[in-house]
């Protein structure tokens, strides 16, 4: 076959004049017979090539790139791959064989070993759709070189995935490692200390020696998991000549439970309290929770016996620094400085005492804040007890969240809603909240503002078929880690619940619904909600979001549903992004000829100016006028 086709190919360029004096080609003919009288193809292959030498020259060429085609196709499809020899598996740690084509992987090779910020979409969406790519053994060395990548945010994310992937890397990690190196070799030690921690202690020991810098200080904090490690990190604590990497001794020390700990945070607490209670809030030991307790305690005594003593910038920073640290900390010392603290919150509440004619008060930030301000002292105890539930269901501290919100009223609404659901059944709780709301106007908006705040940290989890709550909690090596608590799963009257909170019912609901299958005995009620508050002009991503939860929920209205998002206030404020546009139409559930209709209907209205485009974004006639030719194109093929 491989003959014949290179006889066609040497006729195709010599000429067919010739092909009656190709002695080569009706020899190889001859050996074609047998195969021509077994198998159908072959039979056709043998009819063509007679035709073509018993053909007039006129008629030769037409009939030469005929059968030249046929020995093609016969060709490019029998080829085979593999090699002579033992199959034997890979050396671990190599990654992994991966049935994938190097035109699969050529993308992800080509963005991981290039230069430059616009590979960081392709890995992204690679990554997104496809993450088996990456163990790969033909990719996983690649990512581990990308530690070192020169575009930060790339060696930051390579970090990340490897971490993701577990320890298929970690002989990768190991070869070749360079006590002395740079950033690479930090990420290096980061992948190991956050996917095996105490199992790769004797690494941690046998670089620790010759290790320099950065690459020193993340062997030091790798430190923390071993408790045999205690002599030691109190060893570095002593002699660490560089600042950063004596904090990190410090902070590995403060994980771990012991006198000699204990001591060393009391000591510090009186030598350096700011630094004291910087490394308290990075671990959450039954020491560090006592230790924070005390602490505040201290704090709090200065008011018991005189209230009116002045507040000062100095008592501002203190108490922002403590409650802080008092996130996540637990125990009887916890539940009773919660208590003196939530006595006193009206004593500190106070103006400071600082000769400003403007009055100014304690804030601290914090991300339920509804102003860039923050919360006054009793809203941060709150939200700090409440965070505090949502990533460690301490029974005792749901006792007091219920204990404080009995005795000071809406103030504590938040973490004793968050007590219940973790608590209550998920009728109870939903019975229990119901009964809570007021009927007071300002009353009820602070009420429905904890609820959405509260039931926005909840995530569907669906192999587990319940939401749980989500809480990202930062390590000493400002890594986030996600904790995810479960609870009991919400009763459908929850829905039209939160469908009444003003302005913000959208933001609740896609969290809530993102995800969710079908939900059997569902609110029409809440859909009819969600796809007006969409229409309002909600920005791009919590619409595409919203077209996804109506249509798994079974909604069916879509006619001019962009089109109507498009005309809404807001988005006439805004101004549309023609590639948001895009995406919307793409995700519509309808057919191409519908979606087309909408983004002609658009077109038009840019053109005459009724609907505004974004300063930044200019309207892309060239691609409107694409997009509506595919979906018309596939509209026409689905038809026929």
């Amino acid at each position: 076959m491989y003959d014949i086709q290179e006889r066609l190919e040497q006729a195709a360029v010599a000429g067919t004049n010739l092909l009656e004096e190709d002695f080569r080609l009706k020899r190889t003919m001859e050996g074609l017979a047998p195969l021509a009288a077994a198998s159908p193809v072959f039979g056709k292959i043998s009819a063509a090539l007679e035709g073509l030498l018993s053909m007039t020259p006129e008629g030769r060429g037409g009939a030469l790139l005929d059968a030249l085609a046929l020995v093609d196709a016969v060709v490019y499809t029998q080829g085979k791959t593999g090699c002579s020899g033992t199959l034997e598996p890979l050396p671990h740690g190599v990654g992994t064989c991966e049935p994938l084509t190097y035109g699969q992987l050529h993308p992800l090779i080509e963005a991981l070993t290039g230069t430059g910020s616009g590979r960081y979409p392709v890995i992204e969406e690679i990554w997104k759709n496809h993450p088996e790519y990456f163990s790969d053994y033909r990719v996983l060395p690649l990512l581990v070189k990308g530690l070192g990548d020169s575009y930060s945010t790339l060696a930051e994310q390579n970090r990340d995935r490897l971490i993701k992937l577990g320890t298929v890397s970690f002989p990768l990690l190991k070869e070749g490692f360079d006590p002395t190196g740079k950033r690479e070799m930090v990420y290096r030690v980061t992948v190991l200390d956050a996917v095996a921690g105490a199992a790769e202690n004797d690494f941690y020991l046998a670089q620790l020696p010759n290790a320099k810098r950065e690459v020193r200080g993340a062997l030091i904090s790798a430190l923390q998991y071993d408790p045999t490690n205690l002599p030691l990190l109190l060893e570095l604590y002593q002699t660490e000549r560089k600042g950063d990497n004596r904090d990190r001794a410090l902070k590995a020390l403060a994980q771990m439970e012991s006198p000699e700990v204990e001591e060393a945070l009391n000591h510090l607490s009186q030598t350096n309290w700011e630094q004291a209670v910087d490394t308290l809030a990075h671990t959450h030991t039954p020491t560090a929770s006592r230790l924070t307790a005390q602490l505040l305690e201290q704090e709090l005594t200065l008011f018991d016996a005189e209230p009116e003593h002045p507040l000062t910038e100095e008592n501002n920073l203190r108490f922002r620094k403590l409650l802080n640290a008092l996130n996540k900390k637990t125990g009887p010392e916890v539940c009773r400085v919660y208590r003196h603290a939530a006595a006193l919150t009206l004593v500190l509440e106070r103006p400071l005492d600082d000769g400003r004619q403007v009055p100014r008060y304690m804030r601290f930030p914090h991300y339920t804040a509804t102003n860039r301000d923050g919360l006054l002292f009793g809203g941060y105890l709150a939200w700090t007890l409440a965070n505090t539930l949502m990533g460690c269901p301490d029974r005792e501290l749901c006792t007091l969240a219920l204990e404080l919100y009995e005795q000071y009223g809406v103030m504590y609404f938040a973490p004793a809603l968050a007590a219940q659901l973790l608590c209550l059944s998920s009728e109870e709780s939903y019975q229990w909240t119901q009964a809570q709301i007021p009927q007071n106007s300002g009353l009820r908006l602070a009420v429905m503002r904890a609820i959405e705040r509260i039931l926005g940290c909840l995530n569907w989890k669906s192999d587990w078929q319940t939401y749980t709550f989500t809480i990202g909690i930062t390590d000493h090596n400002d890594q986030i880690h996600w904790h995810t608590t479960p609870i009991p799963n919400l009763d459908l009257r929850w829905f039209p619940l939160l469908a009444q909170i003003p302005d913000h019912a959208e933001a609740v609901l896609c969290v809530l619904l993102s995800n969710r299958e079908v939900i059997h005995g569902f609110s029409p009620q809440v859909l009819d909600c969600l796809y007006g508050r969409v229409l309002q002009g909600l920005h791009f991503s919590r619409t595409l979001d919203a077209i996804h939860i109506l249509h798994a929920q079974g909604w069916s209205d879509w006619d001019d549903f962009v089109v109507k998002w498009a005309k809404s206030k807001t988005m006439q404020v805004v101004g549309l992004n023609c590639w948001e546009v895009f995406y919307l139409l793409e995700a519509l559930p309808v057919p191409p000829e519908k979606k087309a209709a909408q983004l002609q209907k658009m077109d038009q209205l840019v053109r005459t100016q009724k609907l505004k485009v974004h300063s930044y974004q200019p309207w892309l006639d060239g691609k409107v006028a694409e997009h509506i030719a595919l979906w018309k194109q596939q509209a026409s093929s689905s038809t026929n």
